[in-house]
């Protein structure tokens, strides 16, 4: 997928995502422009920073020489910001104009900014009500000024508090409805008009809140990127705390992670949802967020269409998927960059894929120009799919390696006759079963990674993926070193998620992945 940039010789813009923090917290919290900066391996500022609730127009200096001459304009309020938000509140008196000013002192006491009524204001912004929308109303903000927060605060001093603003006084909703949409200003003697399309949420009205997350996360999605129409990504993730959502093709795919599934009202939403956007629709209930073993934790599946198997492409690639074959459909998306990585550095090298699931790792492997590719599970129906997902890529799996094995078992073996591999790619489950025992990552990982490391070539990497919940990353890394005390090992970071994801989060991010390198 390909990032939707505006772009000149001296800056970047492009549409924050609602609930992405602008610059990071610490090393392992990036933001937004640590993201860019990465994705598009240039060295960018941050001009004017949005809160992480807010969406829009966002823009980036590619110099210091530049990134100073657009903060003077910011300074001197010669750049005209218009943002659009909802409130539910009505004008507060009837005579009220639909057009007026307000005007504060705002300032910062421990880590709040608010309104100071005895100080002479240094900020001013015009309020004009555009419309009603649906059961909230639509407002446009337009200032001059540049005060951290300056929109939200005057909305609330003028009694109209932005919706989903809890801080200032708005009503609790799934993200806080404001948007950047545009910026006007005169930079080295040319005139710039910049604009954000307005989201969903503030352009269009909807029947239920879960209509409005699916389509509001659908747009920020095709905001940021260029999505081809074949194309795989993840369309809800963090912005619920019971839903995720995919696109796979022609196929939505939900995970319902509520404790007593979806209501009849909700499955209608995002059945409409689907045919809108002419979609097929798997909804899947998961027990216990779908942290048990097996088909177990998988207690109904509402299919709209007869087909139960289908086609899928990744980043050009292309995977069979299934409805009837496990919780998943057969392709875990919060791995891409992660196989676009292995794809990137793996020429002419040997790669070991354990818990190989349905061959994604491998195929990459393949394509990248690995000198060879062994493939690892213990179940032998993931492996023929493997093979099958290799064929649909014109891959013969005839000159691969593909073994039915518990992945310590093999590493074992292997390690008794001596063979290495320069690569070796590790997704485990957090908990899995086999006929003869239970996995569970958390007591396993230590043993399971010294044995990679035994397996490794001097000089050799090991990507290592997991999603231990209550784990942070470091937490993970010390339980990874728990039993190579002795063994020369750097540890590096893998290139962040697409932000149909989230950004770098050691903390709270679910998946945490890292490089480990044997050092010669």
């Amino acid at each position: 997928m390909q990032l939707r940039i505006t772009e000149n010789d001296a800056f970047i813009t492009l549409s924050k995502p609602y609930d992405t923090r602008t610059t990071k917290l610490t090393d392992g919290q990036a933001g937004f422009v640590e993201f860019l900066s990465e994705k598009l391996s240039k060295s960018l500022f941050v001009i004017h920073p949005l809160d992480q609730g807010a969406s829009g127009l966002i823009l980036f200096a590619k110099s210091k020489e530049v990134s100073t001459k657009l903060s003077e304009l910011f300074e001197k309020q010669q750049v005209k910001i218009t943002y659009y938000f909802l409130t539910e509140k009505k004008m507060h008196t009837p005579d009220l104009s639909p057009t007026f000013n307000v005007s504060s002192y705002i300032e910062k006491q421990h880590n709040t900014y608010f309104n100071s009524p005895s100080k002479e204001p240094n900020c001013a912004t015009q309020f004009n009500f555009i419309k009603p929308l649906g059961k909230y109303f639509l407002w446009c903000a337009q200032t001059q000024t540049d005060r951290p927060q300056q929109i939200r605060l005057h909305a609330k001093k003028a009694k109209i508090p932005i919706l989903g603003d809890s801080e200032h006084g708005g009503l609790k909703y799934f993200r806080l409805a404001l948007h950047a949409h545009k910026y006007e200003f005169s930079f080295n003697g040319q005139d710039h008009l910049l604009e954000s399309e307005l989201p969903p949420l503030l352009s269009q009205e909807f029947n239920s809140n879960i209509e409005a997350v699916l389509n509001e996360n659908y747009n920020k999605r095709h905001m940021l990127y260029k999505i081809s129409t074949d194309e795989s990504y993840r369309i809800l993730h963090i912005e619920s705390d019971d839903l995720r959502a995919d696109i796979l093709n022609d196929h939505l795919w939900i995970y319902d992670y509520s404790k007593h599934g979806l209501s009849e009202a909700d499955k209608k939403s995002i059945a409409t949802f689907a045919s809108l956007k002419n979609l097929k629709l798997t909804i899947r209930h998961l027990l216990g967020r779908g942290q048990g073993v097996g088909d177990l934790d998988n207690i109904t599946s509402v299919i709209s269409d007869s087909k139960t198997e289908w086609q899928a492409t990744e980043e050009n690639i292309k995977y069979g998927l299934k409805i009837d074959s496990g919780l998943s459909a057969g392709l875990f998306l919060d791995q891409r960059e992660n196989r676009k990585w292995v794809q990137q550095n793996c020429l002419k090298k040997s790669v070991l894929n354990l818990f190989s699931y349905t061959g994604g790792f491998s195929i990459n492997a393949v394509l990248g120009g690995a000198q060879e590719v062994t493939t690892v599970d213990i179940s032998p129906k993931f492996l023929e799919w493997s093979k099958e997902n290799f064929l649909l890529n014109q891959l013969d799996p005839a000159k691969y390696e593909f073994f039915i094995q518990d992945s310590i078992t093999f590493l074992k073996s292997n390690h008794k006759l001596d063979r290495r591999w320069d690569l070796i790619i590790c997704d485990p489950p957090s908990l899995g079963r086999s006929q003869d025992s239970i996995w569970r990552l958390e007591g396993d990982l230590p043993a399971l990674a010294k044995h990679m490391v035994d397996c490794l070539k001097p000089g050799g990497q090991i990507l290592f993926i997991c999603k231990l919940e209550k784990f942070s990353r470091s937490e993970i890394i010390d339980l990874f070193l728990k039993n190579l005390k002795h063994a020369k090992l750097e540890i590096s970071r893998l290139p962040m998620q697409s932000l149909d994801y989230e950004l770098t989060d050691d903390l709270n991010n679910l998946m945490k992945c890292f490089l480990v390198t044997k050092i010669n």
